[in-house]
């Protein structure tokens, strides 16, 4: 196994290839500061999310479920299903803006301290090595040391806890898409009930032990375009980490007759600790992930040869070159501007959706009929009391299309005000019961005296719908009446 040597790094090709372009392996080494505890907590925060997040309930459902077999998705205690594609989009767009927007002010921040790439490789696989193997010179020993019992066991117990912990990270992760209910349940059942799953489960963990136990940053320098974006997203006045060669150079060593030293030593502390194997000092480069640890490494340097910290700190370009950067410049308000409008646009169309769509339509027959009223054959002293003896039914019919994931129980009926002056709703059935993205129409008729109808011969009318199992009114729709008008 090639190892890199940090203290030789080449410029004309990737550090991590040699020159006939085989894999040269990096041992990064461990480092401490105030970078390092802050990214611990991060990761510690980000992994428990991950792992927990399916657990968790919001309105009865999953915080996030996307269920693509059933075409159920829930997230953060809005329900949506197939129909809902089109707001893909503005998810999609909002994420690229956002990041967009994030890397024009902060760099590479993302790669270096949310991405899941580094935040199980550095929080998680790399902490197993050095708690099994040791230090990175130890590990650089063992693999070049010939195969011996010590090289076997401590290889053993390495991979057999990634292998553990690939398979927590990839039970984990159909949690997401099946639920976590369905997935427990599946793992105790032969994996032949569950075919599907168990496959990809068993494919998601030999990607991630692959990925995380031995491709780790070659995923990052050769299959992530965002280190080639990197170069259109950001510009002078973006934070970066930096190594200032105005305080640094001359380093230690390469110094000409009648030159000062730099506060750089050039021990190659930053490169040793770097986990895509670059040289901090070459400047900004497309293999920099931001994860802020050569900046520890350096600061740890600076206090034992007592020189200020900072000589690698977080900065922008037009800093190191003692110009005042901005904050507010055009790409940052475009890409502000652009986010707004489409998390504005997301928000919209989210407000406006309707868990069930309802069209009410009325009857093809005859627009009503006159009945006579047999409950009330006394005679009226009152003005309308030819009317009250007349009661009017209209025939309507509700097409009902439930766009949620849970199945609802209906009930027609009309508001206390109306059932005062004995306006009946009547179907055939008592209930309505919706089935979860399923739609049905269902025949209803209104009855009603005359007198409703009798000034202008129509009359508008709120009908309710409740929700029989939360007991609650779930929506209103109004409703006009038509029946005989008095002459």
């Amino acid at each position: 196994m090639k190892v890199l040597d940090q203290r030789h790094l080449p410029e004309e090709r990737l550090a991590t290839m040699d020159e006939t372009g085989k894999r040269v392996y990096i041992f990064s080494a461990q480092v401490k500061g105030l970078y390092r505890r802050y990214r611990t907590i991060v990761q510690i925060v980000l992994i428990l999310f991950f792992l927990f997040l399916p657990w968790v309930k919001i309105n009865g459902h999953q915080a996030v479920l996307l269920d693509i077999a059933h075409r159920k998705f829930a997230i953060f205690g809005l329900t949506f299903r197939a129909h809902d594609g089109p707001l893909i989009f503005f998810l999609l767009a909002a994420l690229c803006l956002g990041l967009a927007f994030v890397t024009a002010i902060w760099g590479r921040i993302w790669c270096g301290w949310a991405c899941p790439q580094t935040v199980f490789i550095d929080g998680v696989f790399r902490r197993i090595e050095y708690w099994v193997i040791g230090s990175n010179i130890k590990q650089i020993n063992l693999a070049k040391a010939p195969m011996s019992k010590e090289k076997f066991i401590k290889y053993s117990i390495t991979w057999i806890l990634f292998t553990v912990v690939s398979l927590i990270i990839a039970h984990s992760f159909p949690a997401y898409f099946v639920g976590a209910e369905q997935l427990v349940e599946m793992t105790q059942h032969n994996p032949h009930e569950n075919w599907t799953v168990f496959l990809i489960m068993a494919f998601i963990t030999a990607v991630l032990l692959f990925d995380f136990g031995w491709f780790r940053e070659q995923f990052c320098i050769i299959m992530c375009p965002y280190g080639r974006f990197q170069s259109v997203l950001m510009d002078d006045d973006s934070l970066t980490v930096s190594y200032d060669p105005v305080r640094g150079e001359p380093r230690r060593g390469t110094t000409k007759h009648g030159e000062t030293e730099g506060d750089c030593i050039n021990c190659f502390k930053c490169v040793v600790v770097c986990p895509t194997g670059i040289d901090i000092r070459r400047g900004m480069q497309m293999e920099c992930i931001g994860c802020t640890a050569c900046i520890d490494a350096c600061d740890e340097v600076m206090e034992k040869i007592e020189k200020p910290r900072g000589l690698i700190r977080y900065a922008t370009g037009n800093s190191l070159k003692g110009i005042k950067s901005k904050m507010l410049r055009p790409r940052v308000a475009i890409y502000s501007v652009m986010l707004v409008i489409v998390l504005s646009l997301l928000a919209i169309n989210i407000s406006r959706r309707e868990d069930i769509v309802v069209t009410i339509l009325r009857g093809e027959d005859t627009p009503y009929q006159v009945i006579k009223n047999e409950e009330n054959r006394k005679e009226h002293e009152e003005d309308h009391a030819e009317d009250e003896k007349l009661l009017v039914i209209n025939h309507f019919k509700v097409h009902l299309k439930n766009q949620t994931i849970d199945d609802v129980n209906l009930k027609i009926a009309v508001p206390g005000t109306w059932k005062e002056k004995h306006v009946q709703v009547i179907s055939q059935a008592d209930t309505i019961n919706l089935e979860a993205g399923k739609d049905l129409t269902v025949h209803f008729f209104v009855k009603f005296p005359s007198v409703i109808t009798s000034n202008t011969g129509t009359q508008s009318i709120k009908l309710i719908f409740l929700d029989l199992g939360k007991n609650q009114t779930k929506f209103e729709k109004e409703l006009k009446l038509v029946g005989p008008k008095s002459i």
